[in-house]
């Protein structure tokens, strides 16, 4: 049978597909949608930048914790309760939003609430979808998994350029609470076994399972391959999204749906890919991991120079192209390099590591205000690049030695 096909008929999988692809259509929705509003009403890059800090901390601050608490206690009825207050805050930020009383520190309060659903969701749902399917079906699953994340980067930045074209957040926030709210309901039908639940566990013994998850990363070459080149991309690369809007405006367009059309186009890169990688599962991803990393780098760089929109759309297809390789191999490495038992607590490093973007997202921020947005994304740019050409010659090195002396 087809592996696209064995996974989507394998128990609660749809469900566990649906809840990603709600979160990761308010996500990239968001992308645009915060950026876009907080520039228009301050027109300060560093308080974009700023924002996008919030929304972004939380899976640096908690997620390796929230992965040791997904090996430990219920993931479903944690996942649940997520959801559910998510939806609540998200309907209380549409009320003052409605009324004319949405202020910055609002947006960025529940910028920071989006960012910690997010931080629960990474290392529980993806957990929770390993342990449904076959270890064979791994990179098929995962792949699907991204091509709903994609699929919701096609649509979901396109509504939000349309919406924005009366700058109000409203209709953006209550679609984000009733999306959420599908999602709790969609959480509670899922028939996940309950996991007996050890409540003798003290925060101390909890850091003790946090430092052997570490251990057991730094055990593995592979897995600090993938950890550091995650840390660079967030850090360096991925954080043009928190100018994006700025970039637009300065290099292509101050319409909100052309922003909105070219996020849509990286998804659509993105989507194509991984839908590949699911019908078509590749047994060597760690040099697919790599080369799609460079590939989009390199799309953003030539995107900072450009000022033709048809060359701008061409560059997020190519780009969300190589997107696809980095983000599908990067937990397909993961979670198929890591033992069942310790798998939560090696998706919440991994968490730590795609949380290390508010950081890069704050100093892009700062040097933006400094040096223009254009410059500093391109200093960013061109470190990471540099970086990535390190780490590939030092694993290849290392595969080369192992090679001779075997």
């Amino acid at each position: 049978m087809n592996p696209i096909l064995q996974v989507i008929n394998t128990k609660d999988f749809k469900k566990l597909w649906f809840i990603g692809t709600t979160g990761m259509a308010m996500r990239w929705i968001e992308t645009i949608a915060l950026g876009f509003y907080v520039y228009s009403i301050t027109k300060d890059e560093f308080l974009v930048g700023i924002m996008f800090f919030f929304r972004m901390a939380p899976m640096l601050l908690f997620g390796a914790f929230i992965g040791v608490i997904s090996d430990q206690y219920n993931k479903k009825s944690i996942l649940k309760v997520t959801l559910f207050i998510t939806s609540i805050i998200y309907f209380l930020l549409s009320v003052s939003a409605y009324f004319g009383t949405l202020n910055y520190i609002q947006i960025c309060s529940g910028a920071f609430v989006a960012g910690l659903a997010w931080s629960f969701d990474f290392p529980i749902r993806r957990s929770m979808l390993s342990e449904i399917v076959n270890k064979e079906l791994y990179s098929s699953a995962i792949a699907l998994d991204m091509a709903s994340s994609n699929i919701s980067r096609i649509i979901g930045p396109i509504i939000a350029g349309v919406v924005l074209l009366r700058v109000d957040l409203f209709p953006i926030y209550m679609f984000g609470s009733f999306l959420f709210f599908i999602a709790f309901i969609t959480c509670s039908k899922i028939t996940e076994p309950p996991k007996k639940i050890n409540n003798s566990k003290s925060l101390s013994l909890l850091k003790d399972d946090l430092f052997e998850g570490i251990k057991y990363i730094f055990k593995s070459n592979l897995l600090i391959t993938v950890l550091v080149v995650t840390i660079i991309m967030n850090s360096f690369v991925f954080t043009y999204q928190t100018q994006l809007t700025v970039l637009v405006f300065q290099n292509l367009s101050n319409s909100p749906v052309i922003l909105g059309i070219l996020l849509g186009i990286e998804g659509l890169g993105a989507t194509i890919a991984t839908l590949l990688i699911a019908n078509y599962p590749i047994k060597n991803n760690l040099p697919v991991f790599l080369i799609g990393s460079y590939i989009f780098a390199f799309c953003i760089l030539v995107f900072t120079y450009t000022h033709s929109i048809f060359i701008a759309l061409s560059l997020m297809l190519i780009g969300g192209i190589g997107m696809a390789g980095f983000g599908t191999m990067q937990s397909i490495l993961i979670i198929s390099s890591a033992d069942r038992k310790i798998r939560g607590r090696v998706l919440g490093i991994l968490a730590i590591t795609i949380g290390t973007q508010p950081l890069g997202a704050f100093l892009l921020g700062y040097f933006s205000r400094e040096f223009g947005s254009i410059n500093a994304v391109r200093i960013s740019v061109v470190f990471a690049i540099l970086t990535l050409i390190i780490i590939t010659f030092v694993q290849f090195k290392k595969k080369l030695t192992n090679k001779i002396i075997y």
